[in-house]
């Protein structure tokens, strides 16, 4: 998530809607908007402790934290990023999709591993060329 706050901005103007979903307890949720400086971002953060939405995203669940995790962790330790405490299943691992308004999967990574993220610039790029498709057939955007 850490790659995609940065680029925000860049998403809002292309009319891209961000919803954030955690696996989370519901009382976490405030802390999780602060922590990440979400208060004023046009971002809808939600959790789903049950992790039905995780299992109908095809979202994976790692075995077991593993050798590859903790090269990950150090790897985003050694760039900056320290992950804060975690609330919720912390096996549960997290993708990006997205979706048009017709329902169309435009983007979709599903995690491997706990250090493997959706990388920013190609959730911006599907979102440029879903604005220039829409372009090209007339429509508004």
């Amino acid at each position: 998530m850490d790659g995609l706050l940065p680029r925000l901005d860049e998403l809002e103007a292309l009319g891209v809607n961000v919803m954030l979903v955690g696996n989370g307890p519901v009382d976490a949720l405030p802390a999780f908007v602060r922590e990440h400086g979400l208060e004023r971002r046009a971002v809808t953060v939600v959790t789903d402790p049950s992790l039905a939405a995780f299992r109908a995203a095809g979202l994976r669940r790692a075995r077991f934290h593993g050798v590859r995790a903790a090269i990950e962790e150090l790897r985003a330790l050694g760039a900056g990023y320290a992950r804060g405490p975690r609330a919720g299943d912390a096996l549960q691992l997290g993708g990006a999709l997205l979706i048009d308004e017709d329902r169309r999967l435009l983007y979709y990574h599903r995690g491997q591993s706990p250090g493997d993220l959706a990388d920013s610039n190609d959730i911006v790029q599907a979102a440029l060329a879903l604005l220039v498709e829409r372009r090209l057939a007339g429509r508004r955007v």
